[in-house]
């Protein structure tokens, strides 16, 4: 290979040597590795923190839909038993009936997470009654 010229056309193959950096002071290493480690120490502590935290919410926020369920659950059975007094007494029927579909469907609600349709069609088609009168016929 002696006979070949290196031209401008031709790149050499030989890469350039990365610079070695230079020998870093033993006390400043062990400082930097104990930056490092303790950098990485505290994000550990902050995504624990995050962690307990967002299970702390999660735990309260299910507490207060069972408690809310619980409650939604009791105004059913009122709702229910006084729907049944009513026929009984053969007065307040649509009243008690109304009293009974508010809770079933806020009962579902909470269930499943969504109102139920014939809850969303009730209110849309329920006339607006401000003055507190019955507006059944």
């Amino acid at each position: 290979m002696p006979g070949f010229e290196q031209t401008d056309v031709v790149p050499s193959r030989r890469r350039p040597k990365p610079s070695k950096p230079e020998p870093q002071d033993p006390v400043e290493q062990f400082a930097t590795l104990l930056r490092e480690s303790a950098e990485r120490e505290r994000a550990a502590q902050d995504r624990e923190r995050v962690e307990r935290q967002r299970a702390r919410d999660e735990a309260n926020s299910a507490a207060a839909h069972a408690v809310a369920l619980d409650d939604a659950r009791r105004m059913l059975e009122d709702a229910i038993r006084g729907a049944r007094a009513a026929r009984r007494a053969g007065s307040g029927v649509a009243a008690a009936d109304e009293a009974w579909r508010q809770a079933k469907a806020r009962f579902i609600e909470l269930e499943t997470g969504a109102p139920p349709d014939w809850a969303r069609r009730d209110a849309s088609n329920a006339p607006e009654a401000d003055d507190g009168t019955d507006v059944s016929p």
